[in-house]
């Protein structure tokens, strides 16, 4: 849902561009296309996991427990061993 709340907020502030003025402006086009690139590469992935049944119940179930979902609560628990082994 953020991202559809920042890409009407960019919508909205281009609606009074005028392209003309900007067309042939090099230097501004390299940075637009560089943060248009910048965005893209921030993006979240998404992957697809392959789980047992019995560890996707237990897990939703320790989810549950800490008032998450179980998704979220996945991302977390990987997040934390990552950062802790890059440390």
């Amino acid at each position: 849902m953020k991202n559809m709340k920042e890409e009407k907020e960019l919508i909205e502030s281009l609606k009074n561009l005028d392209v003309e003025a900007i067309k042939n402006d090099r230097e501004n086009i390299e940075r637009l296309k560089k943060a248009a690139q910048d965005y893209i590469d921030k993006q979240d992935k998404t992957i697809i996991l392959r789980i047992s049944s019995k560890d996707l119940e237990k897990i939703k179930k320790i989810a549950a427990k800490r008032g998450l979902r179980y998704q979220t609560f996945i991302k977390s628990v990987l997040h934390q061993i990552i950062e802790e082994e890059s440390a």
